[in-house]
């Protein structure tokens, strides 16, 4: 029964990799034994949505280890909104110099949200690639961008990922790209994907699948694929920020549907 399966496979938001992804990137060899500069087409192929063209590159190991980075290293208050992704811990006095973190799409219920002008921010950008194309306009309060294909393509084990800063890195420039140590492996995996499909293909893919099982549950599909809300009382243990719970739609396109 599909309210069963999302009942029991809503704490977390675990994606599909598409058989035409897993095809794709089957063939690779993990490369072991080279030296090479880093090179990634990640800013261009996020263009139709986020223009980073301002930004410097890093490669993590997922968006966490690209947040844990940044706040290890961040001197101001940290804020963010209720329900948000709930690895970032807000601290200090938020009264003072503070940054926001947002994810947008929301990790609250996998909806785009309008990103502040008036306050420095950390935008996780997590969901995109689920989602249709839509336009992010962000200004230079935007000061770091966080981004992974684990959400959108289904890849969370590889550990692909991103960093954008507005300001150079020098110990992870003297890391990356003078030492060149990064994981080659994801940098593999997820070059082949970006090269071979575009920003908008899991949300092609699933888009119908999604609208399907949200009709059938009464539920409310979200800009994610992969993401469906509702205020019923019924799935109020998955409720993160105010009546409106986050469901996962994810485990049940494997399903019968």
């Amino acid at each position: 029964m599909l309210k069963d399966f999302i009942l029991s496979n809503s704490n977390a938001v675990r994606t599909l990799v598409h058989p035409d992804v897993r095809l794709s990137i089957s063939d690779i060899q993990p490369d072991i034994d080279s030296v090479t500069l880093y090179k990634t087409n990640i800013v261009e192929w996020l263009k139709p949505i986020i223009d980073l063209s301002d930004f410097y590159v890093y490669p993590t190991n997922g968006v966490t280890e690209g947040l844990n980075w940044w706040m290890s290293q961040e001197t101001r208050a940290i804020c963010m909104d209720e329900g948000d992704y709930q690895w970032v811990k807000p601290r200090g006095n938020i009264y003072e110099e503070a940054i926001k973190y947002m994810s947008v799409p929301s990790a609250i219920d996998g909806n785009f949200r309008e990103i502040p002008k008036h306050v420095p921010i950390a935008l996780d950008l997590a969901y995109i690639g689920s989602t249709t194309v839509k336009k992010l306009n962000i200004s230079s309060n935007v000061e770091y961008v966080f981004y992974s294909l684990s959400k959108p393509f289904g890849v969370r084990n590889v550990r692909t990922g991103w960093m954008f800063t507005r300001q150079k890195d020098f110990r992870l420039d003297a890391l990356i790209y003078n030492a060149k140590y990064y994981n080659y492996y994801a940098n593999q995996v997820a070059e082949k994907i970006i090269n071979n499909f575009d920003i908008d293909f899991v949300h092609k893919m699933y888009y119908n699948k999604q609208k399907y099982v949200c009709d059938q549950l009464n539920i409310t599909p979200s800009d994610s694929v992969w993401i469906g809300t509702s205020t019923d009382a019924e799935y109020a243990k998955y409720r993160r920020s105010g009546d409106t719970a986050r469901l996962c739609l994810a485990g049940v396109y494997n399903e019968e549907t």
